[in-house]
């Protein structure tokens, strides 16, 4: 039996079906068991509740074997990981993989990084069997974006910066594959596309895909931070997806690795194929 937390996410939700794919047991907890079984049906075991909830973690993880690990990189989500990552050293679990990101580090401008990096370090130092992936951005984010694209233009605060995006579809895949087989403990996977592409190039693919102009608008810091507030996002969310800019802009996320290919046997997907799947959000 394998645990998944996360399933309702945007990577979560494509580790279920591949696990399923490969005939796995799969078991989630999840705060909307209703999105879950919309999605998953009778063919794996729905717990509601999430990570603070010590009565749906101690049943989640009843009998568990393996575990992946996902929650949202928001406020409060280093205190929520830890005691579980202890419940599941405490339950035995032979295996458990969790979902990092690139760059972590103590020392980031960006919070969540530095919660990252916080997590990964405990997760090392238990007793647990682990696996880190550690992730580029995801094409995913951009459909945060999705009306103005319909409208012709992506903005954005990352100058010419290129980055390494990756779809959440391929880190799901490694990740199931990663829990069925052998050989990747004690290990940290950097998962990045096949190569670094600029938001003046995803404006170009998500352009040949629709057929109509859609091009890159810079926005200074300032300005991008006002825009965010009319989102209602809070102040300390809006501080990161700034810092995160100011790496993009820097090109310190131009980072590629061959770890998909060698661990899946194939290609990343592409900016084209993403802007192709997802052409319905988009237009």
């Amino acid at each position: 039996m394998i645990l998944v937390i996360g399933a309702n996410g945007n990577i979560g939700s494509a580790v279920v079906p591949a696990l399923l794919d490969r005939g796995e047991s799969v078991r989630v907890l999840v705060r909307d068991s209703s999105k879950a079984q919309t999605a998953f049906g009778d063919r794996v075991e729905i717990i509601e509740g999430d990570l603070g909830d010590g009565a749906a973690v101690e049943a989640a993880l009843n009998g568990v074997d393996k575990v992946f690990l996902n929650t949202p990189s928001l406020d409060g989500f280093v205190d929520l990981q830890r005691p579980f990552i202890d419940a599941a050293a405490a339950a035995g679990v032979s295996h458990l993989v969790r979902i990092s990101v690139m760059g972590a580090d103590a020392a980031s401008p960006i919070s969540y990084a530095r919660g990252h990096a916080a997590l990964d370090a405990h997760l090392a130092s238990s007793a647990l069997p682990w696996t880190i992936l550690a992730p580029s951005g995801f094409f995913q984010n951009l459909l945060s974006s999705a009306e103005t694209i319909k409208q012709g233009a992506i903005y954005g605060s990352a100058g010419d910066g290129a980055v390494g995006f990756i779809d959440t579809r391929d880190i799901a895949e490694v990740a199931a594959a990663i829990l069925t087989s052998d050989g990747h403990e004690g290990q940290t996977h950097v998962l990045t596309g096949g190569r670094a592409i600029t938001y003046s190039e995803i404006a170009a693919a998500f352009q040949a895909e629709l057929g109509h102009d859609v091009a890159y608008v810079d926005v200074p810091p300032e300005a991008f931070a006002q825009n965010l507030r009319g989102f209602g996002l809070p102040d300390s969310q809006i501080k990161d997806i700034l810092a995160l800019f100011e790496v993009f802009k820097a090109g310190y996320a131009a980072i590629v690795t061959p770890e998909v290919a060698e661990l899946l046997g194939r290609e990343p997907r592409t900016i084209a194929d993403f802007a192709h799947d997802y052409r319905a959000v988009v237009s």
